[in-house]
């Protein structure tokens, strides 16, 4: 979270449309693949002018990764007459999934979501803006998230036999599988920590609790204003979109639902661990308790006794008996047994 607050200052007081790419440098590269139903070429570039030659040979996917030169962003952003807020919104890496159309695009924000390298869920900023016969893809970072798409193009012909609305929708389609991918990761620590809890609780499943807790709230931050994107995509609103890629719209909406209600299930078995962890504390200290109670109770009597022979008074008649001190033990002994007696009797021992 205080990356996110850290990113957002960067725009802090500038007007609208100013270019600041808020995220962390990365390395830049531009994948154009062209294809149609009988052929598919996709290849490394280094210009535009390469991605406007290719124009009427087909569909033209435009993968741009890494988002940190802004030349290239400036000079694309020009050549195709992309939105200024639309510029802004590529380069803001914080901002949330959302979809905006203009006179001849479509702008779509979604938010991929991975495992870093300290072993903690974060999102890629992925832009997507579709044309007629083309489709742009705007990577935060280069994850491999479209490897599978790529692969079914080179391999199939009935993607390649589509519109760019379909390859819009399969790019869109693919970043929400993997949200299935990562509930299935959330759910499986659960389980394993569900069966830690109940074997032993401890400081460091309190910790875990807590950690899949703050996984799935950041997921569900992510997958409710994704639900509001595909919603309006299912909605079919848009020009841009056929009829029959809205069908397959609302199959994604329909998962992203269904993903939210496992998220809201998860959020309640963290609730119930976390209140079985707090009872197995409180069961705990209350046996803690329970053995010191017995211990005070038992060793009462005996502190009593203990006190009197031992006041400094000059005449004590059981001091000058020849089994005074013997008496002593052997009356502390029986009172420590008629207790351990009653005590056993009441089921407190």
């Amino acid at each position: 979270m205080s990356r996110e607050v850290k990113n957002i200052s960067k725009t802090a007081n500038l007007p609208p449309g100013s270019l600041i790419y808020t995220g962390e440098a990365q390395g830049q590269s531009i994948i154009l693949t062209t294809y149609n139903l009988q052929e598919i070429n996709s290849k490394k570039i280094n210009n535009i002018e390469e991605f406007l030659e290719e124009k009427g040979k087909g569909i033209r996917w435009l993968d741009v990764i890494g988002l940190s030169n802004l030349d290239i962003i400036k000079e694309l952003s020009k050549e195709l007459n992309i939105h200024p807020l639309a510029q802004e919104d590529i380069l803001n890496t914080t901002q949330s999934p959302k979809i905006d159309e203009y006179e001849d695009s479509l702008f779509l924000i979604t938010k991929n979501i991975f495992r870093n390298d300290n072993g903690v869920y974060d999102s890629e900023h992925i832009c997507m803006l579709l044309y007629p016969d083309s489709v742009i893809t705007f990577q935060e970072y280069d994850t491999d998230s479209f490897f599978q798409i790529h692969q079914r193009l080179e391999e199939g012909k009935l993607l390649r036999n589509s519109g760019a609305d379909d390859l819009m929708y399969a790019l869109l389609d693919s970043i929400v599988d993997n949200y299935f991918l990562v509930i299935e990761q959330i759910g499986v620590e659960i389980d394993q920590v569900e069966i830690e809890l109940l074997e032993r609780p401890t400081k460091e499943i309190l910790n875990k609790i807590y950690k899949i807790k703050r996984e799935l709230v950041y997921l569900r931050n992510i997958l409710w204003p994704m639900r509001n994107l595909t919603s309006a995509l299912a909605r079919g609103e848009y020009s841009l979109i056929d009829q029959q890629t809205i069908r397959y719209l609302g199959d994604v909406y329909n998962h992203i639902i269904q993903m939210i209600d496992i998220v809201e299930t998860y959020r309640d078995i963290c609730s119930g661990m976390l209140d079985t962890y707090l009872s197995s504390i409180g069961s705990k200290t209350n046996e803690v308790m329970k053995i010191l109670t017995i211990f005070s109770a038992i060793f009462i009597p005996l502190t009593f006794l203990a006190g009197v022979y031992g006041m400094n008074f000059r005449f004590f008649p059981e001091i000058e008996w020849k089994y005074g001190y013997l008496g002593f033990w052997i009356l502390s002994i029986i009172i420590t047994a008629a207790m351990l007696r009653f005590l056993k009797g009441k089921g407190w021992l």
